[in-house]
């Protein structure tokens, strides 16, 4: 009982689906879009086989009826031959359809097949009739023929559209069978028998086959979807729902790619301070930040603009239609405006800004790739000269970049064993006008760069986290050269800002002097103000270690603008430098000579020894001795001198100098020896 009751119910839902899907074949109002389409598309190229189809049979049932009918046989021929003709040439003159029109305009072409089918399948039909009334029995034979390869061949044409074929069939067999069953001869009514049995098997044929159509049209439709799902999560980011890299880059080389009066810039947008937060609050902190950065772009009137996510807490925008550079520069204010406001995740409130850098397109832009590799130099140009800033592209930034880079992979490559050379320049003791003392300086002479400055490559080397090979093995190298000085000559050498925080440097300088046997007391270490800034209780430990150890730590660069004196209580100096600014318009301004003085006694009074670094001239060197400066070293007194002229100048009674009334080198370069000369 339960398997009948299931075997009803399947019944029943399989009765229902025919009955529904019958229904939706007989009207393509129903069809969506896709379907319509799909359909219009498959039913166009099959009319003309449709009508010359018609037209053949029509012609050989005329021909067949000819005999008994005469002349007026082919009366319907010639009109059907007319009209096909006119429809044929009508398409030929128009050439190939391309395109699809309308859903409207589809749906009324449609309407009308329906109506021009069912219109011609009657008239058909009633002709056939008539031939079965008044012809010979060759005449009749051939019309139950003619119904069968006529109606057959329409309906397989007009199969795309159910209702027009439904229509053929039943307006061109039903008449003519009728007729055939009439007629009362056997052969006749049984062709007409055969012709109504056939007619519900070709229309289910016809059913089927749309019913398929429609299974495809549905299973393309949802595949189209997934698709469109696909792409639109391929080209957005799933955190911030903006566009990511992908679309971005797509959306870039089609703007390059439009007409030339059409300008275009890129902004690279790098938020300062994020990933201090995300180390520190976890992931989950910064996605909120970049969300909630996402979520303020939204509505900003920027333009023909697009801004996307290329990943991390770097984002880029998109400017079409560019006035100017200045026009890009205002529009991407708007951006940086966004982080004047904190940024509030759970109970935390953050403070964020964004360092941007643009660049314009223009004619000597190859690709895509160079338009966003040259708005990021920009970007973290302006990242290294602060926070919040807009930085523009410019020629000289990407030669900058360049030499930077190179820089960077050479220190890198080579951070062991660097290409780098010392100088030492002396130190005068002005009342004995003796060298005490040589400050040791770095030089290095690139392959293809030329001369880089130790001001270009020091903060380079830090950033690249390589001043702790680069600084044992040119200290070491120092200490090699100043263990052939005699025993009265010290060695001063610098320590960067990077090392100054390092718990174990002492330890490796101590270690180094011990290795070099080089007495401790003769070894001064120069620290700037500026390497004080960064982490002072790390400094100032290593440089009371490097005290203990016998070592003398001076201040260099003293009066540049910082906050020095806290640093004079809270660190016993050996020595201090001053910066050679307050040296360079000592002689042509009395207030920096009333500053000098000042700075002076503050020294005296804690009693620290001065030393004047970049003494150039004649009448800086008398002031500074009337002053009453202890030592002084500059270009006046003597250049910085290789490792052979530095020994050569400690020989004998060279120790002692006399100035100069020129920026030359104080002591000449050591005679060259002709081998057998006296």
């Amino acid at each position: 009982m339960m398997l009948l009751s299931r075997f009803s119910r399947s019944s029943m839902i399989t009765v229902e689906t025919v009955r529904r899907g019958f229904r939706d074949s007989l009207s393509h109002d129903r069809s969506s879009v896709e379907l319509l389409t799909e359909q219009y598309r498959s039913l166009r190229p099959l009319v003309p086989t449709m009508y010359l189809a018609l037209f053949i049979n029509v012609v050989f049932l005329a021909g067949a009826s000819a005999r008994s009918l005469g002349p007026a046989a082919f009366d319907l021929p010639v009109a059907v031959a007319v009209l096909v003709a006119a429809r044929l040439a009508f398409w030929w003159l128009n050439g190939p359809q391309t395109g699809v029109p309308p859903v409207a305009a589809m749906r009324q072409s449609m309407w009308v097949t329906v109506g021009v089918a069912t219109f011609a399948a009657i008239g058909l039909s009633l002709w056939s009739a008539h031939i079965l009334a008044t012809g010979d029995m060759a005449a009749r034979a051939y019309v139950a023929l003619f119904t069968a390869l006529c109606t057959i061949a329409c309906a397989a044409c007009l199969s795309s559209l159910p209702l027009a074929a439904y229509c053929v069939i039943v307006g061109g067999t039903v008449p003519v069978s009728v007729a055939l069953l009439m007629t009362g001869d056997v052969v006749l009514m049984s062709m007409g028998a055969n012709l109504l049995l056939v007619a519900p098997l070709v229309s289910g044929m016809i059913y089927r086959q749309h019913r398929q159509l429609r299974r495809m049209m549905a299973s393309r439709s949802v595949l189209a979807a997934r698709k469109a799902q696909f792409r639109m999560l391929a080209y957005r980011d799933p955190l911030t729902g903006l566009a990511n890299r992908r679309a971005f880059l797509d959306a870039l080389s089609t703007a390059i790619r439009g007409p030339r009066s059409t300008s275009v810039a890129v902004g690279m947008i790098d938020l300062d301070g994020f990933k201090v937060i995300n180390d520190t609050y976890g992931h989950r902190v910064g996605d909120a930040l970049l969300s909630e950065a996402a979520r303020r772009f939204e509505p900003l009137a920027m333009g023909d603009a697009m801004i996307a996510r290329l990943g991390g807490d770097e984002f880029a925008v998109l400017l079409r239609d560019v006035e100017s550079v200045g026009d890009a520069q205002s529009r991407l204010a708007l951006v940086a405006g966004v982080f004047d406001r904190a940024f509030a995740v759970d109970a935390h409130k953050f403070r964020l800004s964004a360092s941007i850098g643009l660049a314009h397109n223009g004619d000597d832009i190859g690709t895509t790739l160079d338009l966003v590799a040259r708005a990021d130099l920009a970007m973290y140009d302006a990242k290294r000269r602060g926070p919040g800033l807009i930085g523009v592209f410019e020629a000289g930034l990407e030669m900058r970049t360049r030499r930077r880079l190179t820089i960077e992979q050479a220190l890198a490559a080579q951070a062991i064993e660097a290409p780098i050379s010392l100088v030492y320049q002396p130190v005068i003791d002005a009342g004995s006008n003796r060298i005490v003392c040589f400050e040791a300086l770095a030089r290095w002479t690139h392959p293809t760069l030329g001369v880089v400055s130790p001001a270009e490559f020091i903060p380079l080397a830090e950033q690249a986290g390589v001043t702790q090979p680069m600084t044992t093995n040119l200290l070491s190298k120092a200490l090699g050269d100043a263990s052939a000085w005699p025993p009265g000559i010290g060695l001063s050498f610098n320590i960067s800002a990077a090392e100054l925080g390092s718990p174990t440097l002492a330890d490796r300088i101590l270690d180094l002097v011990a290795e070099h046997g080089f007495d401790p007391c003769r070894l001064s270490i120069e620290v700037t103000e500026t390497a004080l800034l960064g982490d002072f209780a790390a400094a100032r430990t290593a440089l009371s270690a490097l005290q203990r150890g016998g070592v003398r730590i001076l201040l260099d660069d003293f009066g540049a603008g910082y906050a020095s004196i806290g640093y004079l209580r809270e660190i016993q100096f050996d020595g201090i430098k001053l910066d050679g600014s307050l040296i360079a318009s000592l002689t042509d301004s009395p207030a920096a000579h009333d500053l000098l003085v000042g700075v002076l006694q503050l020294c005296r009074a804690i009693g620290a020894p001065v030393t004047a670094e970049m003494v150039e001239t004649a009448a800086q060197y008398d002031l500074l001795r009337a002053l009453g400066v202890e030592k002084m070293q500059g270009f006046y007194l003597s250049r910085p001198l290789d490792a052979d002229a530095a020994q050569y100048a400690c020989d004998g009674d060279r120790v002692r100098a006399a100035p100069r009334p020129s920026s030359v080198v104080l002591f000449p370069r050591r005679p060259v020896r002709v081998p057998g000369a006296a």
